[in-house]
């Protein structure tokens, strides 16, 4: 295969990611509608379980010599599971249900601003200007979007579903700067495998304190509950990773800006919500800030919390 080729079929697997990103939080909302659907901690299990499933099998497959974690790192991957995989999927699950389409599109890019400043303030980062101000203007379009609430909320349940995505956002950017030396020493599926099943003891208790399954599941959530499972949580993986070995990581970063537009058109050709104007401006500034961040030339050891964060920024949902 050419060089133009394999350049093509990476675009074109960037571009699948982003479409089965941006549709997650459309999916998600039709899987958690009460009545007829998941609770957020029913869902969440059962994306556990698929995960730890799917991703072990292909991890086996591929990598059957490496698949024991080292025992000194059990501590630091469990960490990494409660933060990557419990508390990051459940929050932006609680997240969705509370707040618009628009909103969680948005919100959820934030994910490589936060990493960076809190590769700062690890020091694991060496804080650049430009990147020091794309921080502070991403910061910015999020608390005013927090503070939004979405047309049609009579109370204040959109800003708590807000803040609950951004939330989700700052806890899967520790779990990236916590998981950076162990996913520099060992393939990304099979440390994601190692997150995956050391998340598996949440499981009982989520099922426990919200059960197994809907009692009256209908169609539509059941339809989304299986894309939520196989795209979002496992192609979506897979694409993401044939892409990286075809284009720059620095790509992937471009191409996220794609899924708040898509997300966008979702919520408002499917659902018909409103775009308002402290909407729009606040997208650009998480836009604007998130550009000066990801797609900044990097300096000192930021490509390589930018190449980590390539590698598993697809997963975080």
């Amino acid at each position: 295969m050419g060089t133009d080729s394999r350049r093509a079929g990476g675009l074109l697997a960037l571009l699948g990611v982003q479409l089965c990103f941006g549709l997650s939080p459309l999916f998600a909302k039709w899987t958690l509608v009460s009545p007829g659907g998941f609770a957020p901690r029913t869902l969440l299990a059962w994306r556990i379980l698929f995960g730890a499933l799917a991703l072990g099998a292909l991890a086996l497959w591929k990598h059957p010599r490496e698949m024991r974690p080292p025992r000194a790192e059990l501590l630091r991957l469990g960490v990494c599971a409660a933060l990557g995989i419990v508390l990051n999927m459940g929050l932006y699950l609680e997240g969705v249900t509370r707040t618009s389409v628009v909103h969680t599109g948005l919100l959820v890019v934030q994910i490589p601003v936060f990493t960076y400043a809190i590769a700062c303030l690890a020091r694991v980062e060496r804080a650049e200007p430009r990147r020091m101000l794309g921080i502070a203007v991403a910061l910015a379009g999020a608390v005013l979007l927090v503070l939004e609430r979405a047309p049609g909320d009579a109370g204040h349940g959109s800003r708590l579903g807000n803040l609950l995505i951004v939330l989700n956002c700052l806890f899967y950017a520790l779990y990236l700067v916590l998981a950076r030396g162990i996913l520099q020493r060992f393939p990304t599926l099979v440390v994601m495998t190692w997150v995956f099943w050391l998340a598996l003891p949440a499981v009982p208790f989520l099922f426990a304190s919200a059960g197994v399954w809907p009692d009256a599941l209908a169609p539509r959530a059941l339809g989304s509950f299986a894309y939520t499972l196989v795209f979002a949580t496992f192609l979506a993986y897979l694409l993401n990773a044939f892409a990286l070995r075809r284009v720059p990581a620095s790509t992937v970063a471009v191409f996220i800006f794609l899924q708040p537009l898509v997300a966008g058109a979702a919520g408002v050709w499917v659902l018909g919500e409103r775009i308002t104007l402290p909407v729009v401006l606040a997208g650009l500034a998480l836009l604007v800030g998130i550009a000066l961040v990801a797609l900044a030339r990097p300096g000192g050891t930021s490509g390589s919390i930018q190449r980590v964060a390539g590698r598993v920024f697809q997963s975080r949902r």
